[in-house]
C-alpha cells in the first residue's frame, strides 16, 4: 500500500473513526505504561563499588502500601521481606537483620543479589550500606 492509497482509506474511514482509532491507541500506550511504571529502587553507589570487591552489608527499604492500616504494619513489614526473601537468590544474600516495626531489612549481599534486588521494583525503594553510626 503507497502513501496516496492510505490517504484514501483513511479518508473513508472518515473523522469519529480516526479519532476514535487514536485514543484507543493512546490508551493502550498509557496502560501498557502504567502498569510497568513501578519506581526503579535508588541503589547508592557505594554499594555498587562494594559488591564489586566482594560482598556488602546493606539496608533494603521495602515498599509498603500508603493506605495501610496500622495495625497491620506488622504483619505487612513481615509479608513484604518473605517475598522479598523468595525472590532472592539463596547462596548470594543472607539476612542480618529482620525489622518490626519499621520496612527494612539488613542483607549481606554480593552484585548477583543486588541486581535481583534493582529487580524487584514493585517491593524495594532503596539499598544503602549498613553503617554503624557514632555517637558523640
Amino acid at each position: 500500500m503507497n502513501f496516496s492509497d492510505w490517504v484514501c482509506a483513511v479518508s473513508r474511514l472518515g473523522r469519529d473513526a480516526i479519532i476514535a482509532l487514536l485514543l484507543t491507541s493512546l490508551l493502550c500506550f498509557t496502560t501498557e505504561a502504567g502498569a510497568t511504571s513501578e519506581q526503579r529502587p535508588v541503589i547508592a553507589p557505594e554499594v555498587r563499588q562494594l559488591v564489586r570487591a566482594s560482598s556488602a552489608r546493606v539496608i533494603v527499604e521495602l515498599r509498603l502500601d500508603a493506605s495501610l492500616d496500622p495495625n497491620q504494619r506488622a504483619e505487612a513489614i513481615a509479608r513484604a521481606q518473605d517475598s522479598l526473601l523468595s525472590r532472592l537468590p539463596p547462596s548470594h544474600a543472607s539476612v542480618a537483620r529482620r525489622y518490626t516495626s519499621v520496612p527494612l531489612l539488613a542483607l549481606e549481599i554480593d552484585i548477583t543479589a543486588l541486581a535481583a534486588l534493582e529487580a524487584m521494583t514493585d517491593i524495594v525503594v532503596s539499598v544503602k550500606p549498613d553503617r554503624s553510626l557514632k555517637t558523640q
